[in-house]
C-alpha cells in the first residue's frame, strides 16, 4: 500500500509536469509537500528534468502511474 507522503509528492509532481509549471519543478525541494523526504537527494529526479528540457516546449503525457513497496514511484512521462 503506497505511504500517503509518497503518493501526495508523486501527484505534486505529475501536475507540474503535466502542466508544464517549470519554475515550481526547479524549486521542487522547497515547493512540493514532503520533497526532502521522497528524495533526500536529487540523482533519481534528475533524469525527469533532463527529459522535459530535451522536450522543449513540448506537452507532457503521464504513460504509467504506480508505486511499487509502498515508497517507489514509478511513473512514466512522455514529451512531444
Amino acid at each position: 500500500m503506497p505511504q500517503p507522503w509518497v503518493e501526495e509528492f508523486n501527484e505534486w509532481l505529475a501536475n507540474a509536469v503535466l502542466s508544464g509549471c517549470r519554475e515550481d519543478l526547479v524549486a521542487y525541494r522547497s515547493k512540493a509537500p514532503h520533497a526532502v523526504r521522497n528524495h533526500p537527494t536529487d540523482e533519481h529526479l534528475i533524469p525527469l528534468f533532463v527529459a522535459l528540457g530535451a522536450g522543449t516546449d513540448a506537452a507532457a503525457k503521464r504513460l504509467h502511474s504506480s508505486i511499487s513497496s509502498g515508497v517507489i514511484s514509478m511513473d512514466a512521462y512522455r514529451f512531444d
